[in-house]
């Protein structure tokens, strides 16, 4: 079932990558992302269990929506960061202690953090996350603990489990 789940997360980040322009696209999107699978399936966990997860896939799309805001809003502020002559910067590294009862909420925030412009996710031990920001106000989110929320939102435990 992981190598199904793979696959399929691997073709659709392949047709926002590479968007299909005729079928021989897709077939190799399919060759690419399946061998891709396999290959993660034998050699990088081959003694893993089945993964359960109480990721809310529904909640996913607005995470996603919520996440491109903060990616154009940081980048604008990095451009204007740039463009000024006097280049005001204002680096700053932050630990930020953050709990998550999932590996994968922990890989979810961290990655988050990276992908916005002017934060990256330096180190990630246990519940300590360290982060560099260009400018404070570009790691807001973090600091004020809402990007930890909207992670956690889409982890959260659902009703009898």
């Amino acid at each position: 079932m992981r190598t199904v789940t793979m696959t399929v997360a691997l073709l659709l980040f392949w047709t926002v990558v590479v968007p299909p322009e005729g079928w021989v696209d897709v077939l190799v999107g399919v060759v690419a992302s399946l061998a891709l699978a396999v290959w993660a399936a034998r050699f990088l966990w081959p003694h893993a269990g089945p993964h359960h997860t109480s990721l809310h896939v529904a909640r996913l799309p607005g995470f996603a929506l919520l996440t491109g805001q903060r990616i154009v809003v940081a980048a604008l502020q990095v451009l204007r960061i740039v463009f000024d002559p006097r280049l005001p910067i204002e680096p700053s590294v932050i630990r930020q202690t953050v709990h998550f009862d999932e590996e994968a909420a922990r890989v979810l925030y961290a990655n988050a953090i990276t992908i916005t412009p002017g934060t990256l996710t330096v180190d990630v031990d246990g519940d300590t996350v360290i982060v560099h920001a260009l400018d404070p106000e570009l790691a807001r989110d973090v600091v004020d603990g809402t990007l930890a929320r909207d992670v956690a939102r889409l982890f959260e435990r659902r009703a009898g489990s």
